[in-house]
């Protein structure tokens, strides 16, 4: 079977096992023998796919590399795409961002997928229990998996997701899309390839109080025009760090820090790093929007992040405190045509405010005494009822979501969800449910519609 055809069908049982990743990189499965694996799984030429490691090419000393074969991909975490179909990777692991330069023949166009009826706010599963099917495709278990990222290519509106097998530092990291339904490798080592290395990364022996530092030395990586914008900590002394990089990489990179004022923690913080972030343009300037930990909402003019400058930026929301952001993205409502920012959050609802209240914002006041708020924007934002892990935007009318099952939590689903009210009717009970109940939104007359790709 060729390995970037690699597909686990809907619905198929496939055998799982336990399996440790030796320092030669090659799997050794305990309870399965040489033939089972090849039988079953492939899973040798399939680790070879996945590590990064298998792959010759290091990068020079200016931190790039390209050309010919990619170099390694020792961790795979955030995702973004360019103008130009290439694939942005975060490799904490390997201190880089990787850049892929996909072709035509990488994306299927998912022409014909069903998405759901958006009138009557009923998605569909695109893949049921895709943790599961990780895992078998993978030849583990499906604690054994983790999913870092999930991004939509616009065009073909293929997802890609970013995982790794494995918890350790062994994990073998993949890229994987959705094909209809199925689940394919990603073959990486076909494909043009370029890397820019963030310098200056937390030893992987420094600690926070809970966790590594090195943890969040790759926050975020997002596009805009020409550029990469890379957030992270550094083992700087001023570690909370932006670095924005030209594409295709050179040897050219503005690196400077960042801090801000925490309304919820009464201080002037200079190493809690953004944790998630884009870029609009508003009145002909560009900002650049963030979100930390504790989600104070933060403004950053474009032109104030220079190469050796140390930014503060205006804080100009607090969300909620005691949350963490997950994924942070604009869309334009189908119904009012306006543009907003979504914000999920990992413990409570999701934050939708009006990208044209952004740049106008109010900066909230320094120096005043602990406030829990919520502040500023964040007293007008409007509470979504999303619970993914995952968001991401598949076209004007549907996002799609990485999600526990509400009804089965022990289910890992990929599912469509209808904007902008982001909404699963079939997942709450209500009077509208019952035959022959009211229908106050008109769902009935359009129970037969269905959308398409």
């Amino acid at each position: 079977m060729n390995k970037d055809k690699l597909q686990i069908l809907a619905g198929e049982n496939h055998p799982t096992s336990e399996s440790k990743i030796e320092s030669n990189n090659m799997p050794v499965l305990r309870g399965y023998s040489r033939r089972d694996v090849l039988r079953t799984a492939a899973f040798s030429a399939v680790g070879l796919a996945l590590s990064g490691r298998a792959f010759a090419g290091t990068g020079s000393d200016s931190g790039i590399s390209g050309g010919g074969k990619p170099g390694p991909l020792q961790s795979a975490g955030v995702l973004a795409f360019g103008s130009d179909n290439t694939l942005f990777v975060g490799d904490i692991t390997g201190a880089a961002v990787h850049a892929f330069m996909l072709s035509d023949s990488d994306f299927t166009p998912q022409t014909g997928v069903e998405l759901g009826n958006f009138h009557n706010f009923e998605g569909r599963d695109l893949v049921k229990g895709i943790d599961q099917k990780l895992a078998a495709l993978f030849g583990t278990t499906y604690d054994q998996i983790v999913v870092n990222d999930m991004v939509v290519h616009q065009r073909s509106q293929q997802v890609f997701i970013s995982v790794e097998r494995g918890r350790s530092t062994n994990a073998i990291p993949a890229i994987v899309k959705v094909n209809h339904g199925k689940l394919e490798l990603l073959n990486l080592d076909s494909i043009q390839h370029s890397q820019v290395t963030i310098p200056n990364e937390p030893d992987d022996k420094a600690m926070l109080e809970f966790e590594p530092q090195r943890t969040f030395a790759i926050t975020d990586v997002k596009y805009y025009k020409g550029e990469i914008f890379v957030t992270g900590i550094s083992n700087q002394r001023f570690a909370s760090t932006l670095y924005r990089i030209p594409y295709p990489f050179n040897k050219q990179m503005a690196t400077c820090t960042v801090e801000i004022w925490h309304p919820v923690h009464g201080e002037f913080e200079t190493r809690a790093p953004i944790i998630r972030h884009l870029v609009k343009e508003a009145n002909g300037e560009a900002h650049l929007y963030a979100v930390y930990g504790c989600t104070p909402l933060v403004r950053f003019p474009l032109a104030s992040l220079k190469d050796g400058a140390h930014v503060r930026g205006d804080v100009i929301g607090e969300l909620g405190y005691g949350s963490n952001p997950l994924d942070m993205l604009t869309f334009t409502s189908p119904f009012d045509q306006k543009e907003y920012l979504l914000v999920t959050i990992d413990v409570r609802s999701a934050s939708q405010i009006a990208v044209a209240d952004l740049a106008s914002a109010p900066t909230e006041p320094t120096g005043v005494p602990i406030d829990f708020g919520p502040g500023g924007l964040g007293r007008t934002q409007r509470n979504l009822p999303i619970k993914a892990e995952h968001i991401a935007v598949l076209n004007p009318k549907w996002a799609v979501v990485i999600q526990r099952h509400p009804k089965t939590s022990y289910r890992l689903d990929l599912s469509t969800i209808m904007i902008p009210y982001f909404f699963e009717r079939k997942d709450g009970m209500s009077e509208m449910n019952w035959p022959g109940g009211p229908d106050p939104f008109q769902y009935r007359p359009h129970v037969q519609e269905l959308d398409h790709i």
